[in-house]
């Protein structure tokens, strides 16, 4: 009897390590659980896992389970949550390094785009997210404007529209010429639209995320703006990861994974553009060379205020900004 209770003590001190070396990685979204940016953060954890011999779990928590949208970056630094989903336009004036991602017409693509702003941030991360470890980053696809009952063809047919947008630099775009703004959540524009308190929105191209295809006809084919979340890490616990599950997280943060984070969400943004195309119903109107140029400069404004905001660093925000273009051209990904 003795021999045996003696055999089972050294059976547990020799598993004991191992259990106390197992972490969880509480994933936080503010998004619903159907987005497809949550099925694919699913294989990321699956991979991380294995990458850590198992001793790595990760568990995801959609629709703001664990806190608000604008919290998110609070939750990650004061570890609520091990990993959070930080949108920084939701922070007004706290990250304006990150947000010049949001000066208009700097993107042509999600996919190499997010690797490409990955990169570059990179340079900046511990300067302006010093509480956190960046992780990956994913992007929406260029999103533009889409209306009810009236094609917008330049940024002068905005004039006197009341428009939903996203974000403090689309309110900004469309309020300088000349259009008002609605604020609501995303549930609530399908029934805005139809009752008429709103002329369209700005938005990517999955209508069906809103439950609006069949409420907007008309479309500008144009890459407007792109809307990128920073997913974070809580700096103790990553510190107090062994060797081995450091190595296991680093490769899995990684610009490489925040383009095949994205690569989903991009394929169905395009699909469901090339659906509206094809579709009799719905109108894509391509702007032409003249309208494209009034489009663009109609954000000059915005990338003054954007690359100004920067030098709160005592950096050049022009620099920054010209560091990134040329990081975007060298994935093809620049408007």
């Amino acid at each position: 009897m003795r021999s045996a209770l003696v055999a089972g003590l050294v059976a547990a001190a020799m598993i004991t390590p191992a259990y106390a070396q197992e972490k969880e990685i509480r994933v936080s979204f503010w998004i619903p659980p159907t987005h497809v940016l949550v099925k694919t953060f699913e294989e990321w954890g699956k991979s991380l896992t294995e990458a850590s011999g198992g001793t790595i779990k990760v568990t995801l928590f959609p629709a703001e389970q664990l806190g608000k949208a604008v919290d998110q970056y609070d939750m990650a630094r004061d570890g609520i949550a091990e990993m959070t989903m930080v949108a920084p336009a939701y922070n007004s004036g706290q990250f304006p390094i990150f947000l010049l991602d949001e000066v208009p017409f700097l993107f042509s693509n999600s996919t190499k785009g997010v690797r490409a702003l990955h990169e570059w941030y990179l340079n900046y991360a511990d300067l302006e997210m010093p509480e956190v470890k960046l992780c990956v980053m994913a992007m929406h696809h260029p999103a533009t404007l889409h209306m009810k009952s009236e094609q917008v063809k330049a940024p002068a047919d905005m004039n006197g529209k009341k428009l939903r947008v996203a974000g403090a630099t689309s309110v900004a775009y469309v309020t300088g010429q000349g259009a008002t703004t609605v604020q609501a959540a995303l549930p609530e524009v399908r029934e805005l639209v139809e009752r008429g308190v709103v002329d369209g929105i700005t938005f990517p191209w999955d209508l069906s995320v809103i439950n609006s295809k069949d409420s907007l006809k008309y479309h500008v084919d144009l890459p407007i703006y792109i809307g990128t979340q920073g997913f974070v890490l809580n700096k103790p616990f990553y510190d107090g990861l062994t060797d081995a599950q450091k190595a296991a997280v680093d490769s899995h943060c990684t610009p490489e994974w925040s383009e095949k984070l994205s690569t989903p969400w991009a394929e169905r943004e395009l699909k469901a553009k090339a659906d509206l195309i094809a579709d009799p119903g719905h109108v894509v109107y391509k702007p032409s060379e003249e309208e494209t140029k009034q489009w663009v400069a109609a954000g000059d404004s915005i990338r003054e205020k954007a690359v100004a905001a920067v030098s709160r660093y005592k950096l050049d925000g022009n620099k920054l900004l010209d560091e990134l273009k040329k990081k975007l051209a060298e994935y093809g990904a620049g408007f």
